[in-house]
Parts: structure tokens; C-alpha cells; sequence
């Protein structure tokens, strides 16, 4: 179940993008109203220093205490000639422009500068008073226009967000559909799903892609599960029905022959199941393959698989044969070998109705050649076709072997082992 507290993209889209736009918008309020303030301080400074040069002149050929500088500015000689409506800072720098407000309600802007001037031959301070209306109704109509301007970027902006959550609500719709296909699905169906109806992006098609080559993965893995299970179902049978068959031929007959005859078979079952399970399980645990030890491969042991599963020849005009070139030497428990080989030599003696079968080895390579009815067909009656040839690839990918299948050019197949070792495990060849 999805978590409440995770948010839709279309949530997200819309959170991020209305942090984007009060950001923007904030930053234009802020420069705005900076550069505004900015340039009134920077007029009134000019305009008083344009000041100061004029009343130095005509503060020097007078003998008054102010005068009014046209168009804006009036200049007073001592701070008790300044109008007593304003509130003036004890300390002012010199030659540059200060923001007043008068003491009442109107918020009125005033700029006063503090200059020292030479007037008649005496250091005086000098203040001059600096007010424009008309720059203070231009400065609201430029604030109230950048106000419409801002409004219009709002509109702006909102119709985009509008937009942009559209587009988002289209690019997702396709993953939300993919989520509800997967949600309706039924545990085990894992066949490939196709992409959803609508605008598909190529992101999507990679995840659908992905998607259906890990179904498929986890469908090969659950196949192979059931096809180990029926194998090992279909090993397991026969020394079972034996050691059964056994187990209720003692109680028929006290003879210590038929004793000793039962208990040999109730062995070999025994052993077969044992070297079965201890195979099945070497190849579902990881070990150190350097650390087993090299041993040559003999013509008896050979010879003794091929025996073993002779009893499948039953009626058949089937010859077999054993040859061996060479020392081949394996890194490989015999109980491995023998089902490995074993499987193949099962394999060939059911496919082949008459004719021959024939193990060749070789130091590099091992080979079941028969004369039987190929690849592409399986043979009647035994449903372990198949199985063992799935245990065999696990085994020789275990080991870093090769197992492949071909015709032969005349009739019949070839089963080949390559005993070389590979860097990558070789892949299933069924």
C-alpha cells in the first residue's frame, strides 16, 4: 500500500513551482523597491551638491540666513533656522543626502544634507532641505506601473503552472495506468505487459522494457524451480520403488542369499539417492572450485555408467561403446560426473531405437554420440526427457564447462561437453 504521506507528482509540481514563482516574485518586489530607493537617494544627493555650489555664492554676497534654491532645494545657515515641523538626527555626515519625515501624519519625504561653507571669511553649517512633488508622484506612478507589470508575470506565471500541471498530469498518467494494470494482475501472472495508452515517453518504454525482462527472469527462475522438482521427483522414484520392492521381498524368505541379495539392492538405492542429493545440493551452495582436487577420469568408471542404465537398451538392437583418448583429467567430485554423464547416457539410450551409442573422451572434451532420432523430437515413454539434460547445464555451469546439442550429418545426435574453463558460466543450451 502506497504511503499517504508520499505526495503525487502533480502535488510536487505544484509545490515546487509555486516556490519558484513567489521566489521570482518576491525578487522583483525586492529589486524593484530597491532600485527605486536607490535612485531617489542617488537624485537628492546630486540635486544638493548642485545646491551647495549655488548657495556658496550667493550666501557670500548676502547677509541672510536662507535662501530658496529653485527648483526644489532651500538652504539654512544653522540648524535653529530649519523648519521646526521636521525631525533632524543629532549627528548628520557631511555632503551626503539624509531621508527625513515630518512629525505628522503625512509621510512626506524630505532629504537634508550638512555642508561646512566659508562664508565671509567664517566656517558656518550650512543645511540645505531638499523636496520634489513631482518626483514623488512619478516615483508612485513608476511603483504602480511596475505593480501592473508584476500582475501581468503573476497571470503569467499562474497560466504556466496551469499548463505545466496539464503536461504533468499527462506524462504521469501513463505510470498511473501501468500501476493499476500491475495492481488488477494476478499473483502469478507474469506475462510481458505492453505500454500504456497515451503520451509514452522513452523513459517509460525503458521501465516497461526492464520491467518485462525481470518478469521474464523470475518466470524462467520458477520454471526451472518446478523442472528441478519434477527431475528430482523423477530420479528419486525408481531407487525408492526399489528399496520398497526390497523392504517387502525380506519378509518372503529367510534365505541368507536372498537376503544378502535384497540387501545389496537396498545399498545400491541407497547410494544412488545419496550421490543424487549430494549433487543436487553442491550445485545450490557456493564453494571454492580450486580447492577441489584434480583426479583422472577412468574407463571403468565410465564403464560403469553406461552399465548402470543399460536396462533402458530392454529389447532394443542397441550397441554401446567406450572410448577414451588420453588422460582427461576433471576437477569434479565422481558422484558429479556420474550424473552429469549419466544424464546424457540416459538421453541417448531412450532417443535411440537401433543403432549405436558411443562415449568418446578426449582430455578436452567428452562426447554421447548416438544414432537415434535427434534433436527436435522426444521420445516416447519417458517422461524424464528433458529434466536431465536442465541438470546437466547446471552442472557445467557450476563448473565453468560447455554443454552443447547438435545433429550429427547422417542421423541421430551429439552431446559434447567442453571441459575448458570459461571466465562466464555458460548460459542454458537446452
Amino acid at each position: 500500500m502506497a504511503d499517504r504521506n508520499v505526495k503525487s507528482a502533480k502535488q510536487l509540481t505544484f509545490t515546487y513551482f509555486s516556490i519558484v514563482a513567489f521566489a521570482i516574485i518576491s525578487i522583483h518586489f525586492a529589486l524593484l523597491e530597491t532600485t527605486l530607493e536607490d535612485f531617489e537617494q542617488l537624485n537628492a544627493n546630486n540635486r544638493l551638491l548642485h545646491a551647495k555650489e549655488i548657495a556658496k555664492e550667493v550666501l557670500n554676497e548676502n547677509s541672510i540666513q536662507s535662501i530658496a534654491i529653485p527648483p526644489f532645494t532651500h538652504a539654512y545657515i544653522g540648524r535653529e533656522q530649519l523648519p521646526a515641523h521636521l525631525i533632524i538626527p543629532d549627528s548628520l555626515p557631511a555632503d551626503t543626502a539624509v531621508e527625513l519625515k515630518r512629525n505628522s501624519s503625512d509621510d512626506t519625504e524630505f532629504f537634508i544634507m550638512r555642508s561646512e561653507l566659508k562664508i565671509r571669511d567664517k566656517l558656518k553649517t550650512v543645511y540645505f532641505l531638499y523636496f520634489d512633488d513631482i518626483y514623488e508622484l512619478s516615483e508612485n506612478q513608476i511603483f504602480w506601473n511596475q505593480a501592473k507589470q508584476l500582475f501581468i508575470t503573476f497571470s503569467l506565471i499562474l497560466i504556466s503552472l496551469l499548463v505545466i500541471l496539464r503536461i504533468s498530469k499527462r506524462l504521469t498518467a501513463p505510470l498511473t495506468q501501468l500501476t493499476n494494470e500491475l495492481e488488477s494482475r494476478s499473483p502469478n501472472d507474469l506475462s510481458p505487459i505492453q505500454p500504456p495508452q497515451g503520451v509514452v515517453s522513452k523513459e517509460l518504454l525503458q521501465l516497461v522494457t526492464s520491467f518485462n525482462l525481470y518478469s521474464e527472469r523470475i518466470h524462467q527462475l520458477l520454471e526451472r524451480e518446478r523442472s528441478f522438482n519434477r527431475y528430482a521427483s523423477h530420479e528419486l522414484r525408481t531407487p525408492l520403488m526399489v528399496m520398497k520392492g526390497a523392504i517387502s521381498l525380506l519378509g518372503q524368505s529367510t534365505s541368507p542369499a536372498f537376503i544378502e541379495k535384497q540387501r545389496i539392492r537396498l545399498l545400491h538405492a541407497s547410494n544412488e539417492m545419496n550421490d543424487f542429493v549430494t549433487t543436487l545440493l553442491s550445485l545450490t551452495r557456493e564453494e571454492n572450485l580450486n580447492n577441489l582436487s584434480p583426479r583422472v577420469l577412468t574407463r571403468d568408471e565410465m564403464h560403469n555408467i553406461l552399465v548402470e542404465h543399460e536396462h533402458l537398451l530392454t529389447d532394443k538392437p542397441v550397441s554401446w561403446s567406450v572410448d577414451m583418448r588420453g588422460s582427461t583429467v576433471v576437477k569434479a567430485p565422481e558422484t558429479t560426473i556420474k550424473i552429469l554423464i549419466g544424464n546424457l547416457i540416459k538421453n541417448a539410450f531412450a532417443c535411440t531405437e537401433a543403432g549405436t551409442v558411443a562415449l568418446k573422451i578426449t582430455p578436452d572434451v567428452i562426447q554421447v554420440v548416438d544414432s537415434g532420432i535427434g534433436l527436435g523430437s522426444t521420445p516416447r515413454g519417458d517422461e524424464g526427457f528433458g529434466l536431465g539434460l536442465l541438470i546437466a547445464n547446471d552442472i557445467c555451469r557450476k563448473y565453468g564447462w560447455r554443454l552443447n546439442h547438435y545433429n550429427n550429418d547422417i542421423e541421430g545426435c551429439t552431446a559434447e561437453i567442453i571441459l575448458k574453463t570459461y571466465d562466464t558460466p555458460n548460459e542454458s543450451q537446452e
